[in-house]
């Protein structure tokens, strides 16, 4: 700001300039303004009329052209043309595009004609005057995919259309368009278009106005010398007034510079009277932290810092010699308090003189904190130099070019490429783009050109060749430096080696996608490789083909592990030999191979091949007595592309030739039957969740089988066997749901259901009076294990007031395979409360005497392949009369199943048995059957060789 004397001596200065002359300055610039405002409007007004006129002249000649032009063509010929490559070697249409290029030889402003037509709501091009060979060359049929709204007008109105400038591939363009009518039915056939250049078409207007320039312009400088005179004039007046401003002006801004400013007299500071007090400004003072008077006393040599003074004094000298105009460096001062302080310092004549003996100007500017940051940034750079070269990389910085010019590179170059960094440095040896891998190069390039129009940070993988010949894995990451016009200035990132990670991951890769111990493939591959396939629509025509062991746990158990896994092994290498380019090999489980053939032939083929594999492997595991099955399963085009269920489905197939076939290694396809199968076996277990709810249903029902006393031929209990009938399937049978529901767990709420059907029977038989009965029910060995199995059968039997004695259990053999111990608890208690135990269908199982010993049963129940037996052979030869005396001596009755011939009764009393049961006896029997048999039974009595109840059985029968 100025000071107040300032301002004081500028109003005295101005005290004596009369108020009213202000007014008139004001006025005369404000009508120098006005009037060549004026004068360049009334300029423009002409000149934008005369560039109309010219403008509509221009328009009309072309339109004119245009419409003579079409006049000209034949719609005849026009309308032969197809708009397809078929015109090429129609006659008329060669004839017509000769003509249309010679218009435009002939019509110079004229770039293009051609024909279009609407088709389809695209306008398509008919003909046009470009050879062949030219790149603007549009072939009959191509659209015109540049139209706009303006280029169907002609179609739509039926009139000829100039456009305004409109830019497209070819370039910017104002077109006239005519439309061709049909002479007979007047219908727009086609539309003759004629592009000129917009740059010729505003050349011709702006030719045929520089006659209305020339005069322009002659006006505007006449006006302007006007002008100037007026001002030369005013100028000489106000001179005066200036030179008091200034003066004000030199001592404001002497007094506020943000420099340090001092008038020098060879090396001492200024105090000539001519000059004033002002040859020193505060700021000059504050900088070196002295006063006026005390630099005065001293030169400047004297408060320089030693370091300095040599270099200041030589260039001092040459400026005082004239060998220089002036000078400027960084020094050092010496402040009043000792301390040091920075300046940026110019040395200047004074005044424009360079005499040896004048006065020059020093001009410094405190550079202190610009120095401290220059230190911190040294020193940064001394850290990033040491960070850089101890980087597990290279670290860099290139142009964006096709070679990646290196404009920096990090000393962890030489590690990582083999080469010095002074090798890639401006590509001096060799670009870093030649050291990447030949097929990643493109790719990059791509990837790094999309990521930085995004303005993203990139990250890339990619392999190297290093100077030895080796190939590397690195990681590049990265990002571009930008212009403040956006353009991409230059790349910086950093490039590190991770080959060792590569490998790594190439390593879990391997164990991801092959058997640990075969090698082979496994499961998760044929998986992703199934689906590779489906989504490239490869799966056709194909195959798998799987294989299913059987007893390799027993092989384990007897051998040991390594053993089974060396078989294993063995069995991989034998199978790896049929595998082709076509054919490849996968272990899916420990126990399980797949084979997928991609171009499966037909059904023959596929059994000879399984044939072959058959017998390398009845060969190798024969003696080890393993057996398996072969599954099949075609892929066709129609099948659910779902790897996933095509395995289960294999799985099924190869299963099924395993348990079903009495053959080592059988082959099964997967075919309707099995599908059949499955979806049979769905269905029931839809059913057994539908019987396993809550809800009442009548499809669970049970038929009760009896079962007579030998020794006092009377009957002293029913077997309940369990049925059920369901709308869909019908009669199902035991053999069949039972398995299911254990599977599922099922069994379970559906054993409670049975027990309760059968209590109800109980109680029926006890409300008829047969108090001493026995109704046994068949339990399943997960039943018999689930939670509070005791503790729930009693809860029901309370509920519904059931005698413990007059209730049985039987369970398979299959119990000797479970969890002996538990079960065996679980038998005591059962027996403690009075509720009678047997083993069914002992003798073909895993039962065995010594185990059957240490059971806490009531009864054994012989399997009907041992009574059938009687039948065959000589019965002395069978083991029955064994079986019977072995559990008589540890104190089990025995029942025996399965008795239809009077000769096996009478076998089975002779030799001791306790009870039998059969068709001979009486078949399964409805609960209302069951009573009336039983009543019948007991009304008959007794007799000695027939009783009256087998001929009361028969009869019913």
């Amino acid at each position: 700001m100025l000071k107040k004397s300032q301002i004081e001596e500028a109003i005295r200065n101005n005290e004596n300039r009369p108020i009213p002359n202000g007014w008139i300055n004001k006025n005369e610039s404000a009508v120098k303004i006005l009037f060549t405002l004026i004068v360049i409007l009334l300029c423009s007004f002409y000149l934008l009329f005369e560039w109309n006129r010219y403008q509509k002249i221009v328009s009309t000649e072309a339109i004119i052209l245009a419409e003579s032009v079409e006049s000209l063509l034949d719609p005849v010929h026009i309308t032969a043309l197809s708009g397809k490559k078929q015109d090429l070697e129609y006659s008329e249409y060669n004839k017509l595009k000769t003509s249309l290029k010679d218009l435009v030889a002939i019509a110079n402003p004229i770039r293009f004609v051609y024909l279009m037509e609407e088709r389809e709501g695209n306008l398509i091009i008919l003909i046009d005057s470009e050879s062949p060979d030219s790149p603007n060359y549009s072939p009959p049929g191509q659209v015109f995919e540049e139209a706009t709204e303006i280029d169907f007008k002609p179609f739509r109105t039926g009139k000829t259309v100039l456009t305004k400038p409109t830019t497209d591939r070819w370039g910017n363009w104002i077109s006239a368009l005519v439309p061709i009518k049909d002479p007979q039915n007047q219908n727009i056939i086609a539309v003759l278009g004629i592009d000129y250049s917009a740059s010729d078409w505003y050349a011709k207007i702006r030719k045929y106005m520089i006659p209305d320039f020339v005069v322009v312009v002659c006006i505007l400088i006449l006006s302007f010398a006007l002008l100037h005179g007026w001002k030369q004039r005013r100028q000489l007046k106000t001179l005066s007034k200036k030179l008091a401003y200034d003066e004000a002006m030199f001592h404001s801004i002497f007094d506020q510079a943000p420099i340090g400013i001092a008038i020098l007299s060879d090396k001492s500071h200024a105090i000539q009277t001519e000059f004033g007090d002002i040859n020193i400004n505060p700021i000059y003072e504050k900088i070196l932290g002295r006063t006026s008077l005390e630099l005065q006393s001293l030169s400047w040599p004297e408060i320089t810092y030693p370091d300095d003074l040599q270099t200041d004094m030589e260039k001092f000298d040459r400026f005082k010699k004239g060998e220089i105009d002036s000078y400027s460096m960084e020094k050092r001062f010496i402040r009043g308090d000792g301390s040091i302080v920075w300046v940026n310092m110019t040395i200047s004549p004074f005044l424009g003189l360079h005499t040896r003996d004048a006065m020059h100007f020093c001009l410094i500017e405190d550079i202190s904190i610009r120095k401290q940051i220059e230190t911190e940034l040294r020193e940064n750079e001394r850290s990033k130099t040491i960070l850089l070269s101890h980087l597990p990389g290279m670290a860099y910085r290139c142009r964006f070019d096709h070679e990646w010019t290196m404009l920096f590179v990090s000393a962890g170059c030489l590690k990582l490429t083999g080469y010095q960094p002074t090798s890639l440095i401006n590509n001096q040896d060799i670009s870093f783009y030649e050291l990447i891998v030949p097929e990643y190069r493109e790719l990059l390039r791509i990837e790094t050109e999309r990521v930085l129009a995004q303005k993203s940070s990139f990250k890339f993988e990619y392999e190297i060749m290093t100077a030895s010949g080796e190939r590397k894995w690195v990681i590049e990451l990265g990002e571009g430096i930008y212009s403040q016009s956006g353009d991409v200035e230059a790349l910086e990132g950093i490039i590190i080696d991770i080959s060792d990670r590569k490998q790594l991951e190439q390593t879990l890769l391997y164990r991801n996608e092959h058997d640990r111990w075969t090698g082979l493939y496994n499961r998760n591959k044929l998986e992703n490789k199934l689906i590779n396939d489906f989504h490239e629509a490869k799966v056709g025509n194909s195959a798998l083909i799987g294989i299913c062991l059987s007893d390799i746990e027993l092989i384990t158990a007897i051998y040991g592990f390594h053993y089974t896994q060396n078989l294993i092994k063995k069995i991989a290498v034998t199978l790896s030999r049929f595998c082709s380019d076509t054919c490849s090999l996968y272990n899916t489980f420990w126990d399980r191979f797949t084979y997928y053939l991609e171009d499966s032939q037909d059904t023959d083929a596929l059994n000879v091949f399984c044939k072959k594999i058959s017998t390398e492997l009845e060969s190798l595991l024969k003696p080890e007595r393993i057996r398996g099955g072969i599954g099949i399963l075609v892929i066709d085009q129609d099948e659910k592309k779902d790897p996933d269920l095509l395995l289960k489905k294999l799985l099924i197939a190869s299963e099924t030739a395993r348990d079903k076939e009495k053959k080592n290694f059988s082959v099964r396809f997967y075919d309707e039957n099995i599908e059949k199968n499955i979806l049979r076996k769905e269905d029931i277990k839809r059913e057994l969740v539908l019987l396993s709810g809550d809800k009442q249903d009548d499809s669970l029902f049970l038929q009760f089988q009896p079962i007579l006393n030998l020794y006092d031929n009377r009957i002293g209990g029913f077997e309940a066997l369990s049925r059920i009938k369901s709308k869909k399937l019908g009669l199902i049978s035991p053999m069949e749901f039972v398995p299911i529901a254990e599977e599922t767990k099922f069994i379970i709420p559906i054993g409670w259901k049975i027990f309760r059907q059968s209590f109800q029977f109980l109680n029926q038989l006890i409300e008829a009076g047969f108090s001493d009965i026995v109704v046994s029910v068949n339990v399943s060995v997960i039943q018999l294990l689930s939670d509070n199995f005791v503790v729930d059968l009693l809860k029901i039997m309370q509920e519904m007031g059931i005698n413990p004695k007059n209730t049985g259990i039987e369970i398979t053999e299959s119990v000797f395979a479970s969890d002996y111990t538990e079960i065996n608890q679980i038998f005591q208690i059962l027996r403690d409360i009075g509720i009678h135990i047997a083993i069914d269908d002992f003798g073909t199982g895993y039962s065995s005497f010594a185990r059957e010993l240490e059971l806490f049963v009531n009864c054994l129940k012989i399997d009907k392949f041992f009574i059938d037996k009687l039948l065959k052979v000589n019965p002395d030869q069978t083991v029955i009369c064994d079986i019977i005396s072995m559990a008589h001596k540890m104190g089990h009755c025995t029942i025996a199943e399965g008795v239809e011939d009077e000769r096996q009764l009478q076998f089975l009393k002779n030799s001791g048995c306790d009870r039998v049961q059969g068709y001979l006896i009486a078949k399964p029997l409805h609960p209302k059957d069951a009573l009336d048999f039983i009543r019948n039974y007991a009304a008959n009595g007794i007799m000695d060789e027939k009783p009256t109840s087998e001929i009361t059985l028969r009869t019913m029968d």
